[in-house]
């Protein structure tokens, strides 16, 4: 008599049902397994190969990345954000970094700073298997196309090189996609609470999140037999995974929470990015255009130097017609491949064109624009290209064709981004490290310097918080930043000064960024360069670090 699983006593296991590495080892040795395999490990190694360059692993790449590893290293000392200084993004990376933050004060903030930007990587890394496990019973082409863009595309890997919220939102929001769809269509009830869980937790790392969880929820919403689950699973899960991080915080300092995460974010005023240039940056013809916005194939490494090039591409005569063009192409090819489709649109491909399309009218109609800012709907253009291409491969008999053709394309696009990294070199601040005592007061407008240097953890009682200093600008001017115009405010001009008169050491860095955090007016220069001196000549790359003169304060 056949034995059913009903009849299997406890503890015992089906020898019928294969173990679960077997299946595992199975799915890996499919066609769709290998394809993604390939791809992940394109991705890793190409991410991973932009840290092994001059300065990017220990050096001052970015401003972002101080900015939330300070804060969480503070956070350890007991000082809290929103309360005791000025933060503009929501808590859920300081809860991610929380680890990393400890091992720096175990051993060093330099090694911290690596070890933040390793974990980055690998979390960019990590979406390529997520989306290619989402499309993959699409078949071949649909998985090679998906998995192969992710690994490749520009703005992803530029992302990735430090620690920046894009990679960390994008791998919990595709965790809980993963989790709510299967095959296509919406999972089970249960796996619809863990997938609100885990796309909640990204709206805690990044607000653009609650997009995302907002189309979820509305596709379950609208298929009538999954309301009871959508309002009874995956909205008390979305709501668990966002409030169970940020309540904490919310409630100690309920008014700086939300001027300074929503209000104050929503109204300040940023650099004028053209149209033209974020489409470059969305398209990734980024790395195709040279400095004065021409085509050219050598045109050098831009990606890893976006917000200097976009401001001086913002003062040329612009970038021509090749990011119009590219994004014109892309959008017709998804078109083209939806409404060729010979059958209904799964919900899955729904969700992905939904959300590519919302995702980018979102970052390209925004006051600001940022280098990282095209990742955020990076998977879902990943996705939605995939899919379409799978409906415009054509016949059976020329897809091994078309896909031998892709890999070579996904192989050369990978040998251009690193071609614009391997001559690439990020400044050090080591050599600078000396000249600051150990538990000195030093204040910095960008706190990757103090990180970088390994003089951030010992901090005297006196000494201010100041972690994000566009941050404290723009709160304490109620959402006015540098160029809104917060130099006109005495009161914020004045508690930069108060600031400044209890430092020991002041790290500015290069004027072009330190003149757009600080509200500089001619009363707080004259001031400031009476009280303090240079000891360091001025580097074009980490700026210039004054000392105290020893006046009295």
């Amino acid at each position: 008599m056949q034995v059913t699983d009903a009849s299997l006593s406890p503890g015992t296991q089906d020898p019928s049902t294969p173990r679960r590495w077997t299946r595992l080892a199975a799915f890996w040795a499919t066609p769709t397994g290998k394809i993604i395999t390939l791809a992940t490990v394109l991705a890793v190694g190409l991410r991973i190969l932009t840290l092994t360059q001059a300065g990017y692993l220990r050096g001052v790449t970015e401003y972002d990345d101080g900015v939330y590893l300070g804060a969480t290293i503070r956070l350890l000392q007991g000082v809290v954000p929103y309360r005791d200084f000025a933060l503009v993004q929501p808590p859920g990376i300081l809860l991610l970094t929380t680890p990393v933050a400890a091992f720096a004060q175990a051993f060093s903030t330099v090694k911290a700073l690596a070890l933040a930007r390793i974990l980055t990587a690998l979390a960019s890394a990590a979406c390529v298997p997520l989306a290619g496990s989402l499309v993959r019973y699409r078949g071949s082409v649909v998985t090679l196309v998906t998995c192969g863009l992710l690994a490749v595309y520009p703005p992803d890997i530029t992302t990735a090189h430090t620690l920046l919220l894009e990679p960390w939102m994008n791998l919990f929001l595709l965790l809980g996609t993963a989790a709510a769809f299967r095959r296509g269509a919406l999972a089970s009830p249960r796996r619809l609470a863990w997938a609100g869980a885990a796309i909640g937790f990204a709206v805690s790392i990044k607000f653009w999140a609650a997009l995302p969880a907002a189309v979820v929820l509305g596709l379950c919403l609208s298929r009538p037999e999954r309301r009871p689950a959508a309002l009874r699973r995956f909205l008390p899960g979305v709501a668990a995974g966002f409030l169970v991080p940020v309540l904490p915080f919310l409630l100690s300092a309920p008014d700086a929470f939300w001027r300074s995460t929503i209000a104050d974010q929503a109204t300040r005023a940023s650099v004028a990015v053209p149209i033209a240039v974020r489409f470059a940056y969305v398209t990734g013809t980024l790395d195709l255009l040279n400095s004065k916005g021409q085509v050219s194939l050598v045109a050098g490494s831009h990606s890893m130097y976006a917000a200097s090039w976009a401001e001086h591409v913002n003062l040329s005569a612009g970038v021509g017609w090749l990011p119009y063009t590219a994004a014109a192409l892309i959008a017709a090819g998804i078109a083209a491949g939806y409404w060729f489709q010979r059958r209904r649109l799964t919900q899955l491909e729904v969700l992905g064109l939904v959300i590519s399309v919302l995702s980018s009218a979102a970052i390209l109609g925004y006051s600001a624009f940022y280098y990282h800012y095209p990742d955020f709907p990076a998977p879902w253009l990943a996705i939605s290209m995939g899919c379409a291409a799978g409906a415009l491969a054509g016949r059976p008999v020329i897809r091994p064709v078309l896909m031998v053709a892709l890999s070579v394309l996904f192989v050369v696009i990978g040998g251009m981004q690193y071609r614009d990294t391997h001559t690439s070199v990020e400044p050090e601040t080591q050599n600078v490290s000396h000249l600051i005592p150990p538990g000195a007061c030093l204040i910095t407008d960008e706190v990757s310097l103090a990180i970088a240097a390994d003089r951030f953890t010992d901090r005297p009682p006196r000494c201010p918080v100041i972690i994000d200093s566009l941050a404290e600008t723009l709160v304490r001017g109620n959402g006015v930043s540098v160029y809104g115009g917060a130099d006109q405010l005495p009161k914020v001009v004045g508690q930069w000064r108060a600031w400044f008169a209890r430092a020991d050491y002041v790290w500015m860095s290069p004027p072009r960024y330190s003149d757009h955090r600080i509200p500089w007016t001619p009363s707080l220069l004259h001031w400031f360069h009476r009280h303090f001196r240079p000891v360091n000549s001025f580097s074009p790359s980490i700026g210039r670090l004054y000392k105290r003169d020893g006046s009295p304060r």
